[in-house]
This record gives structure tokens, sequence and C-alpha cells, in this order.
């Protein structure tokens, strides 16, 4: 039984290494620019709403850029039209994430606790 913890234990340490070098990536060789909140997202999970941002910037060359954020609440709290900071991967910017600490860094660092 201590096998399968050890199992679990091993493929989240490895999930957030991954998420973690991702996000290295994109903070160090990516670039900063102004998007802004296009719409909603809606999911539902055990009885419970979750709204991701779809965010819409424009990248280096011009070209318009849109993405899913990673992160959500169980309510819109920023109205459509608000400007947030984005970070994209300057060799693949459909690689994307508004640039916050939840956005970023929440995920890796849940992987990594648990």
């Amino acid at each position: 039984m201590h096998y399968y913890f050890a199992v679990i234990g091993i493929i989240l340490i490895i999930g957030a290494a991954w998420l973690f070098v991702r996000r290295i990536v994109a903070y160090f060789n990516g670039l900063e620019t102004e998007g802004w909140i296009e719409s909603y997202e809606k999911r539902e999970s055990d009885d419970t709403n979750y709204y991701l941002p779809i965010v819409s910037f424009v990248d280096s060359e011009g070209k318009q850029r849109r993405f899913t954020s990673v992160a959500g609440g169980s309510s819109q709290n920023k109205e459509i039209g608000t400007k947030v900071l984005v970070r994209y991967q300057r060799t693949n910017p459909d690689v994307a994430y508004i640039s916050s600490f939840l956005h970023m860094w929440a995920a890796p660092l849940v992987f990594a606790a648990l």
C-alpha cells in the first residue's frame, strides 16, 4: 500500500516540476504585454461553477492571440474588457499566462505540496 502513495507522490512531483519549468521558461524567455479579458468559460465540477477568463492579446509580430487562463474562480471577478498583463513564450506565443502569482505559480506549488 505504501508503494501506491509513493507512486502518486512521484507523479505529483513530476507534474509540479513540468509546470514549474514551463512557467520559468515563460518568465525568463517570454515577453510581457497588455491583454484584455474577452469573456469567461464556465466549467462545472461537483455542482460548483468555475469561471476561467478568456484573454486576448497582440504578440510582438502584431498577431492577435487568444487563450483560456488556467486559473479562475467561482465568480467573474473582473469585468469583460478589463486590462491584464500577459506573459507568453517568445518562441511559442500560444503558450501564455495572465502575469500574476495565482495564474503563474499556484498550480506548480499545489502539485508540489500534494
